[in-house]
């Protein structure tokens, strides 16, 4: 086949020799794809230089530990690659000078002026990158580099479109030369390394459509230049020590869909409305942002997730909210929202995750949230941000650049395509933090897509516990603890086949536990603690590996895991099967019982009296005896205390002491 220009055995189990030597003929080879097979090194022939001069070659995740990256020799004579994909690979392991892929192959540099596009994802980042001119994409992401960006990296590459270098351990400021302006990169990523300094370099970016600073340790205040950045899709500087105000043009952006500010020292009142139209992601928990939010996003139709919590907003949770019809996730704890539930809110049928606790919100729980649709099948965009490019979606699969070839031009236009609007440049991993199983966590992927669920912890609602509101079997995650809700644990919440975590402690609840909720196969935290529970404790299924803790505060409770020897509570020394008639035995009775007693004792009070003073005239005499004499020494110590009081008010009105 020595005519052959493109070759793709990808997604195989082949054994292919490190030098290529059975394709060392192939002069008129200009794309190699290899990835996902196992390269086996080949020493006795790693010096033969091959005929071709490839211009695409992908090997990712084909070398095996103890692999020697010297056996890849023929790198050392291709001149005229466009794109090196060697990523997904355990390179790192096997090299031999300092970690730095280039030294070890040697590849030159300085003689690939074509390079576009190279995803290597191991070792050092030279400071030879910057003398690629024609380089557009550089991935450096997930690795372990250190020390600051080469300088000439940042200022001389002004072809560059994407640069990538999250999840490392790079630190030191990013300043730019004095001579470096109007850089037209559309993607930086900074996120998760130690940067410091402010942010003052992004005024060197002209057109920017991705700002991803996050998880770093940059200062100041955000700079105004970003309100001035009107292709921008997607801006997050969360997890910063970022302070002042949030400008207000930022606001204004016409095409800005995700924005996460959150986890900094950002403080002021919000603007009166946003009107940028395409929001669907707001992140601005963990500030200090304050004020009301009554006008804040009233037409926002496409947004799917509104996070404020953990700041120091008031007022009334407002109207407009029930107008967001593809709103997911709602969040709005630790703030000091006070008011009743909004019946508005009753509109969403998209609701998955909604966090109203540790405000001030009281009134009835919301007969109405039995019809939401707390639903987990939901939109794609709760899960992964899939940035559009002009009006149309790009969303590639990793290996439809490879399946779909049919000529070189068509495998670069693809491969190209799939870089900057596909995959692996455009769709962004959503991340959410939600309290479940009495911890804070955050999800996303698979997690993020199936977590449904309602927290109205800490508030000051009242009432009893709809069963409605067991009607969605989605929900994984239900908290009403530290309320006043009254009534008995609803036998509905049994409906909820997936629910993972159910708390209804610090409550004034009444009556047993449920039998029922031992079908819960899924149960991982139940707690009903510091209520007035009375009963048997189920110890079927889940029930059985729940610990004391669950249950502590109910003073007639009764059953494993309780014992007798604790301090914070009265517990009745008797086994899960044992009747109520035992706990009455051991010398408590249960409230229902106490007033039921109590009013029939009263009445029958009343009743005998009369029946006894009518039989016996000798008693009925006497009884009007003792009641004249009460009569008359309770008037008698009236007038008493009548005039005393008169005397007492003369003596004070005339200034004197009594």
């Amino acid at each position: 086949l020595t005519s052959l220009e493109l070759l793709s055995i990808s997604g195989n189990y082949f054994d292919i020799p490190s030098s290529l030597g059975p394709l060392a003929n192939y002069s008129r080879l200009k794309v190699l794809l290899l990835d996902d097979n196992k390269l086996t090194t080949d020493s006795k022939v790693a010096s033969s230089i091959p005929r071709f001069q490839l211009k695409d070659f992908s090997m990712s995740n084909s070398l095996s530990k103890g692999f020697k990256v010297t056996s890849l020799g023929f790198l050392n004579h291709q001149y005229d690659l466009r794109t090196i994909d060697l990523s997904s690979n355990d390179i790192l392991e096997n090299l031999l000078m300092e970690n730095n892929l280039f030294m070890t192959l040697e590849v030159p540099l300085m003689t690939l002026p074509n390079l576009s596009v190279m995803d290597i994802l191991e070792g050092n980042i030279p400071s030879e990158l910057g003398s690629i001119n024609s380089l557009n994409f550089l991935d450096l992401s997930h690795n372990n580099f250190s020390g600051r960006l080469p300088i000439q990296l940042l200022d001389s590459n002004s072809s560059l479109y994407k640069l990538n270098v999250a999840y490392n351990n790079l630190q030191g400021e990013i300043v730019f030369s004095d001579n470096t302006k109007n850089l037209n990169w559309l993607c930086l990523h900074l996120e998760n390394n130690m940067f410091i300094g402010d942010l003052s370099f992004l005024s060197s970016l002209v057109y920017p459509f991705q700002l991803d600073v996050s998880n770093n340790f940059f200062i100041g205040k955000l700079p105004r230049v970003i309100a001035n950045m009107s292709r921008l899709r997607l801006l997050d500087f969360s997890k910063n020590k970022l302070n002042g105000l949030i400008p207000q043009g930022l606001f204004n952006l016409p095409d800005l869909e995700y924005l996460a500010l959150s986890d900094n020292n950002l403080s002021d009142s919000l603007p009166s409305s946003f009107i940028t139209p395409k929001l669907r992601h707001i992140h601005l928990n963990g500030n200090k942002l304050n004020g009301l939010i009554m006008h804040l996003l009233p037409n926002s139709s496409n947004l799917v997730t509104l996070d404020l919590s953990e700041n120091e907003f008031l007022g009334s949770i407002p109207y407009w909210l029930g107008n967001l019809s593809q709103l997911s996730i709602l969040l709005l704890r630790g703030n000091s929202f006070y008011g009743t539930f909004p019946k508005q809110l009753c509109k969403l049928k998209s609701l998955s995750m909604i966090d109203f606790s540790e405000n001030n919100l009281f009134g009835l729980l919301p007969i109405c949230l039995g019809p939401i649709n707390f639903s987990s099948t939901g939109y794609v965009d709760k899960v992964d941000l899939i940035l559009r490019f002009g009006e149309r979606r790009h969303k590639l699969s990793p290996l439809s650049y490879v399946r779909t070839i049919r000529s070189h031009w068509s495998f670069y236009k693809e491969f190209y395509h799939y870089i900057f609007m596909g995959n692996k440049a455009w769709q962004i991993p959503h991340i959410v933090g939600f309290t479940a199983k009495r911890r804070f966590d955050a999800y996303k992927g698979y997690a993020l897509l199936n977590m449904v669920g309602l927290d109205f912890s800490c508030n000051q609602f009242s009432g009893e516990i709809p069963p409605e509101i067991a009607f969605s079997q989605d929900i994984v995650v239900l908290n009403l603890s530290h309320n006043k809700l009254i009534g008995h644990i609803p036998m509905s919440l049994s409906n909820l086949t997936q629910i993972e975590s159910i708390d209804l402690s610090y409550n004034n609840l009444i009556g047993s536990i449920p039998e029922e909720l031992t079908r819960l196969n899924f149960l991982g935290v139940f707690n009903v603690s510091y209520n007035d529970l009375l009963g048997a404790i189920p110890n079927k299924n889940q029930f059985g590996s729940f610990d004391e803790s669950s249950y502590y505060g109910n003073h007639l409770l009764c059953g494993l895991p309780l014992r007798n020897d604790y301090s914070t509570t009265i517990n009745v020394n008797c086994s899960a099967t044992k009747s109520h008639k035992k706990a009455k035995e051991d010398g408590f009775i249960d409230g229902e019982t106490f007033y039921t007693n109590f009013g029939v004792s009263y009445t029958t009070f009343l009743l005998v009296i009369p029946i006894v003073l009518f039989i016996n005239p000798q008693w009925q005499q006497g009884w009007f005896h003792y009641a004249e004499l009460f009569i008359t020494t309770c008037r008698s110590l009236f007038i008493t205390c009548y005039y005393f009081v008169q005397y007492a008010f003369r003596k004070l009105s005339n200034g004197r002491t009594i």
